[in-house]
């Protein structure tokens, strides 16, 4: 708990202000800059299909193993809906709801990034659509989960462009599943102007608040920071609810 408060503190030091209204002008100035000319980070998702081509003849053995485990660990066939809210006091409101869903091997990840900033002559606010198409759950213990994956941000203000955005992501649960804590790191690349549109580390803690057959219901908390265009923070203090659906056992 004193390393999440000393977290939050150096956040607070290091951080500058952010400006919705920047944001804005960053993603403008990076669509002009693409003279014309926009891959959508296409260079990148070549390099994820191409590598998810060449180990296709692996693949299905993999999932089968992975979903063998489910005995050990239910998340593996799971669909997780959640709900979170970043707060910045007296000036920003980031929220986050996402829907998760993972079978074996294979995650899927789809969210909407809403920030609202609140200003003296009013509110200022933006939206992007991030949709991790494909997730690689790689590691698969009984209280552990490693996962990376690929796919798109999508930015409805600005330029109003598409980028490649990479995760990676640690999802740690006890015994008994009722308590558990997930670190992640989102990476939005634009391969056309070099530049990273938006860059995120998360962390938070769940606790489980009911478990009613295969619907557990949890209490989450953390926090959140986001870089965009290298030179724009934006950080919260996060809470929110996550609904965990389990699959029933497939009877032999």
């Amino acid at each position: 708990m004193k390393a999440f408060w000393f977290l939050m503190l150096t956040l607070t030091l290091t951080t500058s202000f952010a400006q919705v209204g920047d944001i804005k002008k960053e993603s403008n100035s990076n669509s002009k800059n693409t003279g014309g000319e926009r891959r959508s980070g296409s260079g990148g998702s070549g390099i994820f299909v191409d590598l998810f081509i060449h180990s296709f003849s692996y693949i299905g053995e993999w999932q089968q193993y992975k979903l063998q485990k489910r005995s050990e660990n239910e998340y593996l066939v799971s669909l997780d809906v959640i709900g979170q809210v970043a707060v910045q006091p007296s000036r920003y409101y980031l929220s986050h709801p996402r829907i998760r869903g993972n079978w074996g091997l294979f995650s899927t990840d789809f969210r909407i990034n809403y920030l609202l900033e609140e200003k003296a002559t009013g509110t200022d606010e933006l939206t992007s659509i991030d949709w991790q198409i494909l997730q690689l759950n790689l590691v698969t213990t009984r209280h552990v989960i490693g996962r990376i994956g690929g796919g798109f941000m999508k930015e409805n203000f600005g330029g109003r462009e598409s980028f490649f955005e990479s995760t990676y992501g640690l999802f740690v649960q006890s015994s008994s599943k009722r308590i558990g804590g997930m670190l992640e790191y989102r990476l939005a690349q634009d391969f056309s102007t070099g530049l990273l549109p938006r860059r995120e580390l998360a962390a938070q803690f769940e606790y489980q608040l009911s478990s009613s057959g295969y619907l557990n219901t949890y209490l989450t908390l953390g926090c959140v920071y986001q870089q965009y265009y290298e030179s724009i923070s934006v950080w919260g203090i996060q809470a929110g609810i996550a609904l965990r659906i389990f699959s029933p056992p497939v009877e032999r």
